[in-house]
């Protein structure tokens, strides 16, 4: 006899959806450490958990569940419809608004350590380690392209036979 949660689990394994969703957020996140020595030949494994860089892990998952719903739902289900709306807003948000943001944390480095090199004081200094804003906030449009691309992929794939 199996318990209320076990069954809880078994649903949420049998959730093509979601699996598809949580498959493309992690084989995208550590997809990052391989490009991220291709390009720089340099090892860093952080990027499994840093936020921003190639390919997009917001752009692949939620591309991913909006696949993986098409195939299950169909595309006349307001379910399906729900997640294009919200697809359509985190793929904005991941490569346009917390890329700006990111621009911005690198101009406002720029200037905390130019006041800082000039004398100038400032209450919170970013001239320390650790009070730097983090400046690799969001995506450029490329990231978000193949992190989109590769979502639809895995959603179609665990979809159609999950």
């Amino acid at each position: 006899m199996k318990t209320d949660f076990v069954r809880f689990l078994l649903g949420l394994w049998q959730n093509a959806p979601l699996m598809a969703a949580l498959v493309a957020i992690l084989a995208t996140q550590l997809s990052k450490v391989p490009i991220h020595f291709a390009i720089h030949r340099k090892w860093d494994f952080h990027k499994v958990i840093d936020a921003g860089g190639m390919p997009s892990s917001h752009a692949a998952g939620v591309c991913a569940l909006t696949a993986a719903l098409a195939c299950v739902v169909g595309s006349k289900s307001p379910i399906f419809a729900t997640a294009v709306v919200f697809t359509a807003i985190v793929l904005y948000d991941a490569g346009g608004i917390r890329r700006h943001a990111g621009e911005h944390a690198v101009l406002l480095n720029r200037i905390a350590m130019e006041m800082a090199q000039s004398g100038l004081t400032l209450e919170a200094s970013a001239t320390e380690e650790g009070e730097r804003l983090k400046e690799i906030l969001g995506h450029e449009p490329s990231e978000v392209i193949v992190g989109a691309i590769l979502g639809v992929i895995i959603g179609i794939l665990f979809g159609k036979w999950w």
